[in-house]
């Protein structure tokens, strides 16, 4: 967790509904050849990007590696330029996430995170999923689905004048539709994207039969993780299956057969040499229920028996029985007072008794509320600690009835607090992708036991995209995990 102040994604929902939305009629999608209803100009969806892009850096992080977002970029750029949409303003970044993912936004913004970069193992195959990604803008996938929320929403506000009380539950349906429309296609849309990607590689002479590897590659990662951690590439998308006989087919309707550029996995390889591999334990990280923050030098006890979760811009906790919720985040000021004034004055929060106090030595105040929600009434303690320049606000609450229950854990994990003065704790340290350049013939087996990595043997063939059994040739370069 980078502990930063927590945004709202509801702010993008705001902003659609700020715009001034004007019936632009059919409109015929160059990338495609359909004709879409089009309620969102390409000056709208360009300012939406923009908008984006910024809660996006914010929340998720850019990876801190100048030489190689310049590297995205360039390569991003060079593939865009091939596109039916040049004219757009074509951003590429890595995200700071160790899950194998990618997504597009609109107006030409395209992540994909270091954890993909760890699993690719060459540039053709990174282009291909770039060329998804772009696929999707070109497409303009999230300006035609805004355009059906929105006609859609337009029907539900008519419907709602003649029959209020019938259409009334469909409301918030509409709502949280608009504000998840960002990361989410169709099984059509994720189809046609891999179509434009195929059509996109053969223009910049990438060899569209690694995009292949890359289905073979997100398979087996989704196995690995229980299918959980790769929501954007399988919860939405066809499964790699199906996408390689659609890649294969498209593959094969291929008129000429271009010459393509050669696959040089040696210079792709070089660029991950000291990227950080899984979490980054810098940013926080949990032994049993105790939470550590090197960076920021603090520790603090969740409940026991509680799941928890470190997040980019929050640590959370939940009850077992689920009922109860405990979070850990920034203020987003430099004093305890004005936080503390900030939450117990907002709208809809009833607040209980206030008090001052020293929690291991550092400027607090803490106080219990109430507020009505949808879900029902709930009941809660917020407590702010100053600390290094800085205000940390951790909020628990639960439902009003079963509130009693938790306020002693919750009171617990607040006063629990401290400075983190361990030096092992603060000296831990991110593993690290090491391309190591093979003296010799060896199985995987036997590369591991010679360059030991920090993970399991099935993660590093993973990474390297073979199997346990594998047997390298004498001058392969092969990726280590080192800590």
């Amino acid at each position: 967790m980078k502990i930063r102040p927590l945004l709202s994604f509801l702010g993008i929902t705001l902003m659609l509904a700020g715009l001034s939305i004007g019936l632009s009629g059919c409109t015929t999608v160059a990338a495609t050849g359909e004709r879409h209803l089009s309620l969102v100009s390409e000056a709208q969806e360009v300012e939406m990007g923009k908008e984006y892009d910024g809660q996006i850096q914010q929340s998720l992080g850019v990876y801190n590696d100048p030489d190689l977002q310049k590297y995205i970029q360039d390569l991003g750029t060079r593939i865009a330029a091939k596109t039916e949409r040049t004219n757009l303003p074509w951003t590429f970044r890595i995200a700071d996430d160790p899950v194998v993912n990618a997504f597009a936004i609109p107006g030409g913004y395209i992540y994909v995170t270091r954890g993909l970069l760890a699993h690719m193992n060459n540039e053709t195959q990174l282009s291909g999923v770039i060329a998804h990604e772009i696929g999707h803008v070109t497409a303009r996938h999230s300006v035609n689905n805004m355009s059906n929320q929105m006609l859609a929403q337009l029907g539900l506000v008519v419907g709602a004048i003649l029959a209020p009380e019938e259409m009334q539950k469909y409301g918030d349906l509409v709502s949280t539709g608009l504000g998840i429309l960002f990361l989410k296609f169709s099984r059509d849309d994720e189809t046609q994207a891999d179509n434009l990607a195929v059509r996109y590689m053969v223009r910049d002479k990438q060899n569209p039969a690694e995009l292949i590897r890359v289905m073979n590659v997100l398979e087996k990662v989704s196995e690995a993780s229980g299918g959980s951690q790769i929501p954007e590439w399988l919860s939405t998308h066809p499964s790699p299956p199906t996408r390689v006989e659609d890649i294969t087919a498209q593959i094969d309707t291929l008129k000429e057969r271009p010459v393509y550029a050669k696959i040089d996995k040696s210079a792709y390889l070089a660029r991950l040499g000291g990227m950080t591999f899984g979490d980054d334990p810098r940013e926080g990280y949990f032994k049993g229920n105790a939470f550590y923050h090197p960076e920021l030098k603090f520790r603090v006890d969740f409940p026991q028996g509680w799941k928890t979760a470190n997040q980019k811009q929050a640590v959370v906790a939940q009850s077992s029985s689920e009922d109860a919720v405990l979070q850990l985040t920034l203020a987003n000021t430099q004093s305890a007072d004005s936080a503390s004034n900030g939450f117990f004055t907002q709208q809809g929060v009833t607040a209980g008794q206030r008090q001052s106090l020293s929690i291991n030595g550092l400027r607090s105040i803490a106080g219990t509320f109430s507020a009505t929600t949808e879900q029902g009434a709930l009941a809660g303690k917020a407590t702010f600690v100053e600390y290094d320049g800085k205000v940390y606000q951790i909020l628990g609450y639960s439902t009003q009835t079963a509130w009693s229950g938790y306020q002693s854990a919750v009171n617990t994990a607040a006063l629990s607090f401290i400075r983190l003065t361990d030096k092992e704790a603060l000296s831990v340290k991110p593993m690290k992708i090491k391309i190591v350049t093979l003296p010799e013939a060896m199985t995987l087996e036997q590369f591991n036991k010679k360059y030991p990595s920090a993970v399991p043997l099935a993660s590093v063939a993973l990474a390297n995209q073979v199997e346990t059994t594998t047997t390298f040739k004498k001058g392969d370069k092969v990726k280590q995990i080192v800590q």
